[in-house]
């Protein structure tokens, strides 16, 4: 493999497990009525909040309507109708699971050997620029990325696969090209962004989520937050 120059991560089920507050949340707002497999509604709501997303980048949607369509969507795949009352209460409980994540303990080694070594490192992530600020607060992110070194969508009125996101990265940390590389969860954003902007890439797919039939194909494919810290490392030592 080709070595690192700069690493450069997404953070939602990259970094930490975002589907433990959505299990939280579903159990306090839903479980009771509905036994349906949570694992997989959290896998179709990244799907339905990125396409919420896009609308909300779009101006097509208010910050609102993208929480609850979200929550609508996935639901609706299962045949459970859901109000905007309850979409807005899931979102609710869910925000405040959101308040006690942690980072997998292998993403902490993983970064604390980046660091050790003195390789440059970027953040990239879809979402609101002061929520995502405040959760990258609460992980302790800061321990390992400058502020001037985080690039949060929502402040550049874009989202990943932009190439926007991917070229402010780059003058942050004043690289470019094939030897930057991506370590992200979500094809259609993290994957397909970075291969168009000439990095190479590393695949998180944790969920065993489909590979799209597309030309942007990832360098390495790791399966667990364990085999993700070995694969970064083994870039440092490339």
């Amino acid at each position: 493999m080709m070595p690192a120059r700069a690493l450069v991560f997404d953070v939602d089920d990259t970094l930490y497990d975002l589907a433990a507050p959505y299990r939280e949340a579903y159990a306090k707002t839903f479980g009771t009525r509905y036994d349906l497999p949570v694992d997989e509604l959290f896998k179709m709501s990244r799907v339905y909040s990125d396409k919420a997303l896009d609308l909300l980048t779009e101006g097509k949607i208010s910050e609102e309507d993208h929480k609850v369509l979200r929550v609508q969507w996935t639901l609706q795949d299962w045949g459970v109708p859901v109000s905007r009352e309850e979409a807005l209460n899931f979102q609710k409980v869910y925000a405040e699971a959101q308040q006690h994540v942690s980072l997998y303990p292998e993403a902490i080694k993983m970064l604390d050997a980046c660091m050790l070594v003195g390789i440059p490192m970027g953040l990239i992530t879809n979402g609101d620029g002061p929520h995502q600020r405040e959760k990258a607060r609460l992980l302790g992110l800061d321990r390992w990325f400058p502020l001037e070194h985080c690039v949060f969508s929502g402040d550049w009125g874009v989202h990943k696969p932009s190439l926007v996101l991917y070229h402010a990265m780059e003058d942050a940390l004043g690289v470019a090209g094939p030897d930057v590389w991506y370590v992200g969860d979500t094809y259609e954003t993290d994957i397909i962004g970075a291969k168009r902007a000439g990095w190479s890439c590393i695949w998180v797919d944790v969920r065993g989520r489909q590979k799209p039939a597309v030309a942007e194909q990832p360098n390495v494919t790791v399966h667990s937050p364990l085999e993700m810290k070995e694969a970064v490392i083994g870039l440092l030592r490339a």
